[in-house]
């Protein structure tokens, strides 16, 4: 594998890398694809705040990309069943259960991913009924608290 270069930043890269993200591709597979170090596209985010901005819709379009991959690999029964021809000429179908194993892991994996990357998103519930946003919590709080409850 051929060593990360220092890229010359330009736009044409930036947008590939951007291009990438919100189609679900990881940022380090982008970056061998490119032969760029992870750590600069970073630096990039710190020093840049429009390419930040950029960044994160691209990551936020990335997500519901994966999320629409999940979909993809739980419908995909393509190889669920085999078919094995037996010693007498006759046809024996069975199910697959490596093949069903590994699109489960596949699906779980990238949920347990989005839950953490994106939570307020893709994340479970813990209260039913409540809102998510604390901003909004903490606001009411306070407005308790000074009407002396």
């Amino acid at each position: 594998m051929p060593r990360p270069r220092k890229a010359v930043r330009d736009r044409a890269l930036e947008e590939l890398l951007l291009a990438g993200l919100a189609e679900g591709v990881t940022l380090r597979k982008l970056c061998r694809r490119h032969h760029i170090a992870p750590g600069l596209v970073q630096r990039w985010r710190l020093e840049d705040k429009d390419f930040a901005r950029r960044f994160a819709l691209a990551r936020e379009a990335g997500f519901e990309a994966i999320a629409e991959e999940t979909l993809e690999i739980a419908d995909d029964d393509a190889g669920d069943v085999t078919c094995k021809e037996k010693a007498d000429g006759s046809v024996a179908v069975a199910k697959n259960p490596d093949n069903v194993a590994r699109a489960r892991l596949r699906v779980e994996t990238r949920l347990k991913l989005l839950s953490k990357w994106a939570p307020g998103k893709y994340g479970e519930s813990t209260e039913t009924g409540q809102a998510q946003d604390w901003s909004e919590r903490l606001a009411a709080a306070r407005a308790r608290v000074l009407k002396g409850r």
